[in-house]
Protein backbone atom coordinates (compact mmCIF):
# COMPACT_ATOMS: atom_id res chain seq x y z
CA UNK A 1 0.00 0.00 0.00
CA UNK A 2 2.74 2.46 0.94
CA UNK A 3 6.42 2.78 1.82
CA UNK A 4 5.78 2.80 5.56
CA UNK A 5 6.23 0.53 8.57
CA UNK A 6 4.50 1.48 11.82
CA UNK A 7 6.61 -0.48 14.33
CA UNK A 8 10.18 0.70 14.83
CA UNK A 9 13.23 -1.60 14.61
CA UNK A 10 16.02 -0.84 17.11
CA UNK A 11 19.13 -3.07 16.81
CA UNK A 12 21.95 -3.08 19.33
CA UNK A 13 25.23 -1.58 18.10
CA UNK A 14 28.30 -3.81 18.25
CA UNK A 15 31.63 -4.05 16.38
CA UNK A 16 29.91 -6.52 14.05
CA UNK A 17 26.97 -4.27 13.14
CA UNK A 18 28.96 -1.02 13.08
CA UNK A 19 31.09 -1.98 10.07
CA UNK A 20 30.28 0.42 7.24
CA UNK A 21 29.77 -2.49 4.82
CA UNK A 22 27.18 -4.02 7.17
CA UNK A 23 25.47 -0.73 8.05
CA UNK A 24 25.04 0.23 4.40
CA UNK A 25 22.92 -2.90 3.87
CA UNK A 26 20.57 -2.41 6.82
CA UNK A 27 20.46 1.31 7.59
CA UNK A 28 17.28 1.93 5.57
CA UNK A 29 15.56 -0.93 7.42
CA UNK A 30 16.32 0.51 10.86
CA UNK A 31 14.75 3.45 12.71
CA UNK A 32 16.94 3.78 15.81
CA UNK A 33 20.30 2.37 16.91
CA UNK A 34 20.75 1.22 20.50
CA UNK A 35 24.01 1.39 22.45
CA UNK A 36 23.75 -0.79 25.55
CA UNK A 37 26.44 0.19 28.01
CA UNK A 38 26.14 -3.08 29.93
CA UNK A 39 27.61 -4.77 26.85
CA UNK A 40 30.81 -2.82 27.42
CA UNK A 41 31.48 0.89 26.84
CA UNK A 42 34.71 2.02 25.24
CA UNK A 43 35.97 4.67 22.87
CA UNK A 44 34.85 2.60 19.89
CA UNK A 45 31.25 3.64 20.58
CA UNK A 46 32.18 7.15 19.41
CA UNK A 47 33.42 5.63 16.16
CA UNK A 48 30.22 3.58 15.81
CA UNK A 49 28.03 6.67 16.23
CA UNK A 50 30.15 8.64 13.76
CA UNK A 51 29.84 5.86 11.18
CA UNK A 52 26.05 5.73 11.55
CA UNK A 53 25.71 9.52 11.31
CA UNK A 54 27.99 9.57 8.26
CA UNK A 55 25.68 7.17 6.43
CA UNK A 56 22.41 8.77 7.62
CA UNK A 57 22.37 11.62 10.12
CA UNK A 58 18.59 11.38 10.49
CA UNK A 59 18.98 8.19 12.53
CA UNK A 60 18.42 8.34 16.28
CA UNK A 61 20.95 6.96 18.77
CA UNK A 62 19.50 5.59 22.01
CA UNK A 63 21.96 5.04 24.85
CA UNK A 64 21.04 2.62 27.64
CA UNK A 65 22.60 2.81 31.10
CA UNK A 66 23.93 -0.26 32.89
CA UNK A 67 21.51 -0.35 35.84
CA UNK A 68 22.17 -3.45 37.93
CA UNK A 69 25.39 -4.69 36.41
CA UNK A 70 26.61 -7.95 37.94
CA UNK A 71 29.70 -9.41 36.31
CA UNK A 72 31.67 -12.61 36.14
CA UNK A 73 35.05 -11.70 37.65
CA UNK A 74 37.07 -14.52 36.07
CA UNK A 75 39.85 -13.15 33.88
CA UNK A 76 39.63 -15.92 31.29
CA UNK A 77 36.75 -17.76 29.63
CA UNK A 78 35.69 -21.14 31.03
CA UNK A 79 34.57 -24.20 29.02
CA UNK A 80 30.92 -25.14 29.58
CA UNK A 81 28.71 -28.06 28.66
CA UNK A 82 25.24 -29.12 29.70
CA UNK A 83 25.26 -31.13 32.93
CA UNK A 84 28.47 -29.58 34.32
CA UNK A 85 28.35 -28.48 37.95
CA UNK A 86 29.93 -25.17 38.91
CA UNK A 87 30.30 -23.26 42.17
CA UNK A 88 29.70 -19.50 42.19
CA UNK A 89 31.50 -17.46 44.84
CA UNK A 90 31.44 -13.76 45.65
CA UNK A 91 34.46 -11.64 44.78
CA UNK A 92 34.76 -7.90 44.34
CA UNK A 93 38.00 -8.33 42.42
CA UNK A 94 39.13 -10.13 39.26
CA UNK A 95 40.18 -13.76 39.76
CA UNK A 96 42.33 -16.09 37.65
CA UNK A 97 40.60 -19.30 38.80
CA UNK A 98 39.40 -21.91 36.31
CA UNK A 99 37.70 -24.09 38.96
CA UNK A 100 35.10 -21.63 40.31
CA UNK A 101 32.99 -18.83 38.87
CA UNK A 102 33.45 -15.56 40.72
CA UNK A 103 30.78 -12.82 40.59
CA UNK A 104 30.46 -9.42 42.28
CA UNK A 105 27.19 -10.16 44.12
CA UNK A 106 27.63 -10.48 47.91
CA UNK A 107 24.13 -11.87 48.56
CA UNK A 108 24.64 -15.14 46.67
CA UNK A 109 23.56 -17.15 49.71
CA UNK A 110 20.10 -15.53 49.59
CA UNK A 111 19.28 -16.83 46.09
CA UNK A 112 16.50 -19.42 46.17
CA UNK A 113 17.13 -23.02 45.12
CA UNK A 114 15.82 -23.56 41.57
CA UNK A 115 16.58 -20.01 40.43
CA UNK A 116 18.07 -19.74 36.94
CA UNK A 117 21.23 -17.66 36.51
CA UNK A 118 21.79 -16.32 32.98
CA UNK A 119 25.15 -15.37 31.47
CA UNK A 120 23.86 -13.00 28.82
CA UNK A 121 26.49 -12.92 26.08
CA UNK A 122 27.69 -16.48 26.62
CA UNK A 123 24.23 -18.05 26.28
CA UNK A 124 24.88 -20.19 29.37
CA UNK A 125 22.13 -20.90 31.91
CA UNK A 126 22.80 -22.29 35.40
CA UNK A 127 20.24 -23.76 37.81
CA UNK A 128 20.85 -23.17 41.52
CA UNK A 129 21.10 -26.44 43.48
CA UNK A 130 22.24 -25.05 46.83
CA UNK A 131 22.90 -21.59 48.31
CA UNK A 132 24.71 -20.64 51.54
CA UNK A 133 26.87 -17.79 52.87
CA UNK A 134 28.33 -16.13 49.73
CA UNK A 135 28.28 -19.30 47.61
CA UNK A 136 25.85 -21.06 45.26
CA UNK A 137 26.25 -24.50 43.75
CA UNK A 138 24.77 -24.86 40.26
CA UNK A 139 24.27 -27.13 37.27
CA UNK A 140 24.59 -26.02 33.65
CA UNK A 141 21.24 -26.60 31.91
CA UNK A 142 22.04 -24.73 28.69
CA UNK A 143 25.37 -23.91 27.03
CA UNK A 144 24.86 -22.50 23.54
CA UNK A 145 28.39 -21.23 23.07
CA UNK A 146 30.09 -23.95 25.12
CA UNK A 147 31.97 -21.36 27.14
CA UNK A 148 31.42 -18.73 29.82
CA UNK A 149 32.93 -15.50 28.52
CA UNK A 150 35.16 -13.70 31.01
CA UNK A 151 33.55 -10.62 32.58
CA UNK A 152 30.16 -11.57 31.12
CA UNK A 153 27.06 -9.94 32.60
CA UNK A 154 24.82 -12.18 34.70
CA UNK A 155 21.18 -11.89 35.65
CA UNK A 156 18.69 -13.96 37.58
CA UNK A 157 14.96 -13.74 38.22
CA UNK A 158 14.16 -11.91 41.43
CA UNK A 159 17.12 -9.54 41.17
CA UNK A 160 15.78 -6.21 42.42
CA UNK A 161 16.81 -2.68 43.32
CA UNK A 162 15.22 0.12 45.32
CA UNK A 163 17.78 2.78 44.40
CA UNK A 164 16.30 6.15 43.40
CA UNK A 165 19.54 7.98 42.68
CA UNK A 166 21.74 7.69 39.62
CA UNK A 167 24.95 5.87 40.45
CA UNK A 168 28.23 7.69 39.84
CA UNK A 169 28.97 5.07 37.19
CA UNK A 170 25.71 5.83 35.34
CA UNK A 171 26.36 9.58 35.57
CA UNK A 172 29.77 9.08 34.01
CA UNK A 173 28.34 6.88 31.27
CA UNK A 174 25.57 9.39 30.47
CA UNK A 175 28.14 12.18 30.16
CA UNK A 176 30.14 10.01 27.76
CA UNK A 177 26.97 9.35 25.76
CA UNK A 178 26.16 13.06 25.54
CA UNK A 179 29.71 13.84 24.45
CA UNK A 180 29.61 11.14 21.79
CA UNK A 181 26.29 12.27 20.31
CA UNK A 182 23.51 10.09 21.78
CA UNK A 183 20.00 11.51 21.36
CA UNK A 184 17.68 9.56 23.71
CA UNK A 185 18.35 7.95 27.11
CA UNK A 186 17.05 4.56 28.27
CA UNK A 187 17.32 4.36 32.07
CA UNK A 188 17.98 0.75 33.04
CA UNK A 189 16.28 -0.71 36.14
CA UNK A 190 14.04 2.34 36.59
CA UNK A 191 12.02 1.83 39.75
CA UNK A 192 10.22 5.06 40.73
CA UNK A 193 9.12 8.50 39.55
CA UNK A 194 11.81 9.90 41.84
CA UNK A 195 14.41 7.89 39.91
CA UNK A 196 13.22 9.52 36.66
CA UNK A 197 13.14 13.00 38.20
CA UNK A 198 16.66 12.67 39.57
CA UNK A 199 17.81 11.63 36.10
CA UNK A 200 16.11 14.67 34.54
CA UNK A 201 17.83 16.95 37.04
CA UNK A 202 21.19 15.43 36.15
CA UNK A 203 20.50 15.88 32.42
CA UNK A 204 19.50 19.50 33.01
CA UNK A 205 22.72 20.14 34.91
CA UNK A 206 24.57 18.57 31.96
CA UNK A 207 23.00 20.90 29.34
CA UNK A 208 20.62 18.18 28.10
CA UNK A 209 17.42 19.45 29.66
CA UNK A 210 15.10 18.30 26.86
CA UNK A 211 16.61 14.86 26.27
CA UNK A 212 13.84 12.24 26.31
CA UNK A 213 13.95 9.41 28.87
CA UNK A 214 12.65 5.88 28.36
CA UNK A 215 12.34 3.96 31.64
CA UNK A 216 13.39 0.32 31.36
CA UNK A 217 11.30 -1.92 33.62
CA UNK A 218 13.52 -4.80 34.74
CA UNK A 219 12.79 -5.19 38.45
CA UNK A 220 9.82 -6.07 40.65
CA UNK A 221 10.00 -2.58 42.17
CA UNK A 222 9.79 -1.00 38.73
CA UNK A 223 6.77 -3.07 37.76
CA UNK A 224 5.06 -2.22 41.06
CA UNK A 225 5.53 1.51 40.36
CA UNK A 226 4.78 1.32 36.63
CA UNK A 227 2.06 3.99 36.61
CA UNK A 228 4.07 6.66 38.43
CA UNK A 229 7.14 5.86 36.32
CA UNK A 230 5.12 6.14 33.10
CA UNK A 231 3.78 9.56 34.09
CA UNK A 232 7.29 10.80 34.86
CA UNK A 233 9.07 9.30 31.83
CA UNK A 234 8.67 9.91 28.08
CA UNK A 235 8.33 6.21 27.28
CA UNK A 236 8.70 2.71 28.70
CA UNK A 237 10.83 -0.33 27.81
CA UNK A 238 9.34 -3.68 28.89
CA UNK A 239 11.64 -6.71 29.18
CA UNK A 240 9.40 -9.82 29.28
CA UNK A 241 12.19 -12.34 29.81
CA UNK A 242 14.24 -10.55 32.45
CA UNK A 243 13.52 -10.00 36.09
CA UNK A 244 10.25 -8.07 36.30
CA UNK A 245 7.81 -11.00 36.16
CA UNK A 246 6.51 -10.12 32.69
CA UNK A 247 7.02 -13.56 31.14
CA UNK A 248 3.35 -14.22 31.88
CA UNK A 249 1.42 -13.06 28.79
CA UNK A 250 -1.49 -11.60 30.77
CA UNK A 251 0.84 -9.52 32.95
CA UNK A 252 2.75 -8.31 29.90
CA UNK A 253 -0.41 -7.21 28.09
CA UNK A 254 -1.73 -5.56 31.26
CA UNK A 255 1.51 -3.58 31.65
CA UNK A 256 1.43 -2.55 27.98
CA UNK A 257 -2.21 -1.39 28.23
CA UNK A 258 -1.49 0.62 31.39
CA UNK A 259 1.31 2.51 29.65
CA UNK A 260 -0.71 3.09 26.47
CA UNK A 261 -3.64 4.41 28.52
CA UNK A 262 -1.32 7.14 29.80
CA UNK A 263 -0.34 8.05 26.23
CA UNK A 264 3.29 6.95 26.25
CA UNK A 265 5.21 4.75 23.76
CA UNK A 266 6.23 1.19 24.70
CA UNK A 267 9.33 -0.61 23.43
CA UNK A 268 9.78 -4.36 23.83
CA UNK A 269 13.22 -5.89 24.51
CA UNK A 270 13.87 -9.62 24.76
CA UNK A 271 17.24 -9.97 26.50
CA UNK A 272 17.69 -13.67 25.78
CA UNK A 273 16.89 -13.76 22.06
CA UNK A 274 19.44 -15.56 19.89
CA UNK A 275 19.95 -15.18 16.14
CA UNK A 276 20.52 -17.75 13.43
CA UNK A 277 18.38 -20.84 12.79
CA UNK A 278 14.91 -20.56 14.29
CA UNK A 279 15.11 -16.79 14.92
CA UNK A 280 12.00 -15.95 12.89
CA UNK A 281 9.91 -18.59 14.66
CA UNK A 282 11.18 -17.43 18.07
CA UNK A 283 10.31 -13.78 17.41
CA UNK A 284 6.89 -14.71 16.03
CA UNK A 285 6.20 -16.60 19.25
CA UNK A 286 7.41 -13.66 21.35
CA UNK A 287 5.50 -10.95 19.49
CA UNK A 288 2.37 -12.91 18.56
CA UNK A 289 0.31 -11.73 21.53
CA UNK A 290 1.46 -8.13 21.00
CA UNK A 291 0.77 -7.81 17.27
CA UNK A 292 -2.54 -5.96 17.70
CA UNK A 293 -1.50 -3.76 20.62
CA UNK A 294 0.52 -1.05 18.90
CA UNK A 295 3.92 -1.84 20.40
CA UNK A 296 6.01 1.14 19.33
CA UNK A 297 9.30 -0.62 18.72
CA UNK A 298 11.28 -3.84 19.08
CA UNK A 299 14.77 -3.61 20.57
CA UNK A 300 17.16 -6.21 19.17
CA UNK A 301 20.12 -7.63 21.07
CA UNK A 302 23.66 -6.95 19.84
CA UNK A 303 25.05 -9.10 17.04
CA UNK A 304 28.19 -11.22 17.30
CA UNK A 305 28.15 -12.95 13.89
CA UNK A 306 28.17 -10.69 10.82
CA UNK A 307 26.21 -13.06 8.59
CA UNK A 308 23.28 -12.95 11.03
CA UNK A 309 22.73 -9.17 10.90
CA UNK A 310 20.89 -8.66 7.60
CA UNK A 311 18.74 -11.85 7.76
CA UNK A 312 17.59 -11.13 11.33
CA UNK A 313 16.62 -7.50 10.65
CA UNK A 314 14.94 -8.47 7.38
CA UNK A 315 12.98 -11.28 9.07
CA UNK A 316 11.85 -8.98 11.88
CA UNK A 317 10.77 -6.32 9.37
CA UNK A 318 8.80 -8.86 7.32
CA UNK A 319 7.10 -10.18 10.45
CA UNK A 320 6.14 -6.70 11.65
CA UNK A 321 4.79 -5.80 8.20
CA UNK A 322 2.70 -8.96 8.22
CA UNK A 323 1.23 -8.07 11.61
CA UNK A 324 0.48 -4.52 10.46
CA UNK A 325 -1.40 -5.77 7.38
CA UNK A 326 -3.62 -7.90 9.64
CA UNK A 327 -4.07 -5.13 12.19
CA UNK A 328 -7.64 -4.61 13.42
CA UNK A 329 -9.22 -1.70 15.29
CA UNK A 330 -9.70 -2.04 19.01
CA UNK A 331 -12.05 -0.21 21.36
CA UNK A 332 -10.64 2.90 23.04
CA UNK A 333 -11.79 5.01 25.95
CA UNK A 334 -11.81 8.78 26.07
CA UNK A 335 -8.81 10.19 27.94
CA UNK A 336 -9.35 10.97 31.61
CA UNK A 337 -7.38 14.24 31.54
CA UNK A 338 -9.32 17.15 33.03
CA UNK A 339 -8.68 20.79 33.91
CA UNK A 340 -6.19 22.83 31.90
CA UNK A 341 -5.48 20.06 29.38
CA UNK A 342 -8.97 18.67 28.87
CA UNK A 343 -9.44 20.52 25.55
CA UNK A 344 -6.00 19.47 24.30
CA UNK A 345 -6.65 15.79 24.99
CA UNK A 346 -10.17 15.89 23.60
CA UNK A 347 -8.84 17.31 20.32
CA UNK A 348 -6.38 14.40 20.08
CA UNK A 349 -8.99 11.81 21.04
CA UNK A 350 -11.49 13.23 18.54
CA UNK A 351 -8.83 13.11 15.80
CA UNK A 352 -8.60 9.37 16.31
CA UNK A 353 -12.39 9.02 16.11
CA UNK A 354 -12.47 11.05 12.90
CA UNK A 355 -9.73 8.86 11.43
CA UNK A 356 -11.81 5.74 12.07
CA UNK A 357 -15.20 7.15 11.06
CA UNK A 358 -14.19 9.08 7.91
CA UNK A 359 -11.64 6.65 6.46
CA UNK A 360 -8.76 9.12 6.80
CA UNK A 361 -5.66 8.04 4.81
CA UNK A 362 -3.01 10.04 6.69
CA UNK A 363 -2.59 12.54 9.52
CA UNK A 364 -0.44 15.68 9.39
CA UNK A 365 0.52 16.83 12.87
CA UNK A 366 2.52 19.58 14.58
CA UNK A 367 4.08 19.06 18.01
CA UNK A 368 6.39 21.04 20.28
CA UNK A 369 7.36 18.41 22.84
CA UNK A 370 6.10 15.19 21.24
CA UNK A 371 2.97 14.88 23.36
CA UNK A 372 0.39 15.22 20.57
CA UNK A 373 2.03 12.60 18.37
CA UNK A 374 2.68 10.08 21.17
CA UNK A 375 -0.80 10.54 22.68
CA UNK A 376 -2.48 10.03 19.32
CA UNK A 377 -0.18 7.11 18.53
CA UNK A 378 -1.14 5.41 21.81
CA UNK A 379 -4.65 4.97 20.38
CA UNK A 380 -3.06 3.04 17.50
CA UNK A 381 -4.61 4.63 14.39
CA UNK A 382 -4.03 2.57 11.25
CA UNK A 383 -2.66 5.48 9.19
CA UNK A 384 0.72 7.27 9.10
CA UNK A 385 1.11 10.24 11.45
CA UNK A 386 3.36 12.71 9.60
CA UNK A 387 4.70 14.95 12.34
CA UNK A 388 6.61 18.23 12.26
CA UNK A 389 8.52 19.77 15.17
CA UNK A 390 10.93 22.63 15.76
CA UNK A 391 12.69 20.78 18.60
CA UNK A 392 15.72 18.58 17.86
CA UNK A 393 15.11 16.41 20.94
CA UNK A 394 11.46 15.91 19.99
CA UNK A 395 12.47 15.04 16.42
CA UNK A 396 14.71 12.24 17.70
CA UNK A 397 11.99 11.04 20.08
CA UNK A 398 9.48 10.71 17.23
CA UNK A 399 11.68 7.97 15.73
CA UNK A 400 10.54 5.75 18.63
CA UNK A 401 6.78 6.34 18.36
CA UNK A 402 4.46 3.89 16.58
CA UNK A 403 3.19 5.04 13.19
CA UNK A 404 4.98 8.41 13.35
CA UNK A 405 7.31 9.82 10.72
CA UNK A 406 9.00 12.92 12.12
CA UNK A 407 10.49 15.94 10.36
CA UNK A 408 12.56 18.78 11.82
CA UNK A 409 11.42 22.25 10.74
CA UNK A 410 12.67 25.82 11.20
CA UNK A 411 11.36 28.34 13.73
CA UNK A 412 9.76 30.35 10.90
CA UNK A 413 7.61 27.39 9.80
CA UNK A 414 3.90 28.31 9.63
CA UNK A 415 0.55 26.62 9.06
CA UNK A 416 0.64 26.97 5.28
CA UNK A 417 4.08 25.32 5.25
CA UNK A 418 2.65 22.52 7.39
CA UNK A 419 -0.04 21.75 4.82
CA UNK A 420 2.16 22.15 1.75
CA UNK A 421 5.13 20.10 2.96
CA UNK A 422 2.87 17.57 4.66
CA UNK A 423 1.18 16.96 1.31
CA UNK A 424 4.53 16.30 -0.36
CA UNK A 425 5.54 13.85 2.39
CA UNK A 426 2.27 11.96 1.86
CA UNK A 427 3.10 11.61 -1.85
CA UNK A 428 6.50 10.16 -0.96
CA UNK A 429 5.22 7.76 1.70
CA UNK A 430 2.40 6.46 -0.46
CA UNK A 431 4.64 6.39 -3.56
CA UNK A 432 1.99 8.40 -5.41
CA UNK A 433 -0.64 5.74 -4.68
CA UNK A 434 -3.17 8.14 -3.20
CA UNK A 435 -6.41 9.45 -4.68
CA UNK A 436 -7.14 13.14 -5.06
CA UNK A 437 -10.34 12.55 -3.09
CA UNK A 438 -8.68 10.69 -0.21
CA UNK A 439 -9.20 12.44 3.13
CA UNK A 440 -6.30 13.89 5.12
CA UNK A 441 -6.60 15.09 8.73
CA UNK A 442 -4.49 17.99 10.03
CA UNK A 443 -4.03 18.17 13.80
CA UNK A 444 -2.51 20.66 16.21
CA UNK A 445 -3.35 20.74 19.93
CA UNK A 446 -1.82 23.32 22.26
CA UNK A 447 0.58 21.28 24.43
CA UNK A 448 1.52 23.93 26.98
CA UNK A 449 -0.39 26.49 29.00
CA UNK A 450 0.38 30.13 28.29
CA UNK A 451 2.71 29.38 25.39
CA UNK A 452 3.57 31.83 22.63
CA UNK A 453 0.82 32.57 20.14
CA UNK A 454 1.23 31.19 16.64
CA UNK A 455 -0.78 30.96 13.45
CA UNK A 456 -1.26 27.21 14.00
CA UNK A 457 -4.78 25.96 14.60
CA UNK A 458 -5.84 24.50 17.95
CA UNK A 459 -7.99 21.68 16.65
CA UNK A 460 -8.38 19.60 13.50
CA UNK A 461 -9.13 20.22 9.84
CA UNK A 462 -10.04 17.62 7.24
CA UNK A 463 -9.32 18.04 3.53
CA UNK A 464 -9.53 16.01 0.38
CA UNK A 465 -5.95 15.47 -0.73
CA UNK A 466 -6.42 17.66 -3.82
CA UNK A 467 -7.55 20.62 -1.70
CA UNK A 468 -4.65 20.81 0.73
Amino acid sequence: MNNFRFTKIIPGVSPTLAKETVLSKIINMVDVFRITLSKGFDDNNKKYIDTIMKLDNSKTILIETKGIDLRVKNTSSLPMKKGDQWTFEYSEYAQESDTKIYVDYPQLGEIEVGTLIYAQQSGVVFKVLKAYEDIVETEVIEAKGNELIHFDRIWFDGLDSEAHELSERDKKDILWGLEYGAHVLALACANSAEHIQNTREFLESSNARNMKIFAKIETSQGLKNLEEITKAADGIVLVPDEGADLADEKKLLDALHRVKKLGKPVLIAYAKTTYGAGYSELVEKQLGALCNEGVDGVMMETFVIEDEVFPAIEQLGDLLSKYEEDFSSRPVERFEEEGDFEVRDYIIYNSYRSTEELNIRAIICFTENGYTASRLSSLVPKVPIITFTQSTDTYRYLSLVWGVKGYKISQSFNYENLKRIGKEMIRIIFKGNISLDDKILILQANETIGGDKSDMINGTEIYNFKNI
